[in-house]
């Protein structure tokens, strides 16, 4: 093992044209014995990129050089955790596309539509494409793994082949009962029909049990039933298994989907993960946060106050930011609102200077169509900002953010009513959890109608949650609440302005979830 290292540092260097002298090549070999072989490589690229930035005499390294240039590696790694290379804000617009090759069973990129809107074939390819990502998890589950079982094991849980629908149309007038994964669509007024890339049948849901989430047009469901006289009669009826990222990555590995500065997974960056779980970094989560409302601002003061002495890694406010946003002086009331935050953050020399603000903008803040993902606040806004705030982010709506190992989706929209609105069959009790449910089975953040919340179809990749992150902040106006689904944490910090002043901190490294309450005063 140690020959192999030995080989793998002496080909790095000598590919750059560097050689080291023994003494400084039995010390990195000491180093580089510490570290996992899946970071051994992108170690020695930014230990010879440093390099390299050198005034060097010779391309042959003496060991105190390499010493100084490893020091100088350490100490922008293990730097305090508000250096810009452990901190990503990923932009919608910005994400690469990759979609699952049937073909080759992997990942791979594909190029974006030029056209903001797409074409007529660019929206068709927008549901198969989420089919298709659909598909392969669910086939993966136990319940339809065709993998063949120990004989001991079989009668152990029942299983299932899954059917398109060609096989149900081809069944004629009578089949066996079978279970179909599909999209529901309703082509024809009261009538409910179930799509795949092989065909479209219609459906029977009267008599179908549903299982927990949320039923509405345009979501994949499996459904099991039977072919009666060429209607599918449904008996029940449920969403797609989820799947935790761990064993997603189990069968793609690390390959960044995300799109930040890395080309692989910053899961595997074990470095990273050590500084995650030594640092008490917080982030604060607040959604409509009303600048031009006095009551809301003079809670804001009292936020800063609480922080003044530990600022918290990042502040995220979500819109939206008017209470009540006009129409014609939209952009100057804006900017008169963003200007009494700056003076408001201001007073606090401490925040302005170590923590983040970023600002995702909310369904009624008028700075841009209603179409997601949604475009960031104009730069007039930043400069407003940039005045006095050290780290400022105006992101697109939804956003991603990279913190060491760790990604978080932030998505602003009341998302919960939509579905009450729309849903075929309203569930029971506790919508919040029917609401996460849904939306981890779907892979999407907003698997609504078209005609409900318009997308971008060249965009609509940005919007996936595949692989899912580890934690996904959906700030909408009901209560605030926290739930756990396939190892991904989801939270609701509920509406700032509306539910007495509500708030969500969230700890990365024990990944902690603390309710957080401003008592206003009398």
């Amino acid at each position: 093992m140690t020959n192999e290292i030995k080989s793998i540092i002496q080909s790095t260097f000598r590919l750059r044209g560097l050689d080291v002298k023994l003494d400084g090549s039995q010390y990195l070999l000491d180093l580089a014995s510490k570290i996992p072989s899946t970071s051994l490589t992108f170690w020695l690229d930014q230990l010879i990129d440093l390099l390299t930035k050198r005034n060097l005499s010779s391309s042959i390294i003496d060991k105190d050089t390499v010493v100084l240039v490893v020091n100088e590696l350490d100490a922008q790694l293990s730097a305090d955790s508000h250096n810009e290379g452990l901190f990503s804000v990923i932009n919608a617009f910005s994400m690469p596309k990759y979609v699952y090759s049937r073909t080759t069973k992997k990942f791979i990129k594909k190029e974006i539509d030029s056209d903001l809107f797409g074409s007529a074939k660019t929206r068709s390819e927008v549901f198969w494409e989420r089919y298709d990502l659909l598909l392969q998890r669910t086939l993966r589950h136990d319940v339809f793994s065709q993998l063949n079982l120990a004989p001991g094991l079989t009668n152990k849980s029942q299983r299932y082949q899954l059917k398109n629908i060609e096989h149900l149309l081809a069944a004629g007038s009578k089949s066996e009962k079978v279970v179909v994964l599909g999209m529901l669509s309703q082509l024809h007024e009261t009538k409910y029909d179930l799509q795949d890339p092989s065909g479209v049948i219609s459906v029977n849901l009267i008599d179908a049990v549903f299982h927990h989430g949320f039923y509405f047009e345009n979501c994949f469901v499996l459904a099991e039933g039977y072919i009666d006289d060429g209607i599918f009669q449904v008996s029940a009826i449920g969403l797609p298994p989820p799947e935790t990222q761990t064993i997603t990555r189990s069968y793609f590995g690390d390959i960044n989907l995300t799109g930040n500065l890395h080309d692989t997974s910053q899961k595997t960056k074990l470095r990273l993960k050590e500084i995650e779980e030594k640092t008490d970094d917080a982030f604060v989560f607040l959604s409509d946060v009303w600048f031009d409302d006095k009551k809301v601002m003079e809670q804001i003061q009292i936020l800063f106050q609480g922080f003044a002495e530990d600022p918290p890694f990042a502040f995220i406010f979500c819109g939206n930011f008017l209470s009540r946003p006009t129409s014609n002086l939209y952009i100057n009331d804006l900017a008169d609102a963003f200007k009494k935050f700056t003076q408001l953050v201001s007073q606090y020399s401490t925040l302005c200077e170590k923590a983040h603000f970023v600002f995702v903008p909310g369904p009624q803040d008028r700075h841009c169509s209603k179409i997601y993902p949604r475009a960031p606040f104009p730069s007039s806004i930043q400069d407003i900002l940039k005045k006095r705030l050290r780290h400022v982010h105006l992101t697109t709506n939804p956003v991603r953010i990279q913190y060491c190992t760790q990604e978080i989706v932030i998505f602003r929209e009341d998302l919960l009513q939509k579905l009450c609105r729309y849903c075929i069959k309203l569930p029971t009790d506790n919508y919040p959890n029917h609401l996460c449910r849904t939306i981890i089975s779907q892979g999407h953040l907003s698997p609504l109608p078209v005609y409900m919340t318009p997308i971008y179809w060249p965009y609509d990749h940005s919007l996936y949650l595949y692989p899912l992150p580890d934690l996904i902040v959906f700030c909408d106006k009901f209560a605030s609440v926290t739930e756990n689904v396939a190892d991904c944490t989801i939270i609701n910090p509920g509406s700032f302005a509306i539910n007495k002043y509500c708030f969500k901190v969230y700890i990365p490294s024990t990944r902690d979830v603390e309710d957080s309450q401003i008592n206003p005063t009398h």
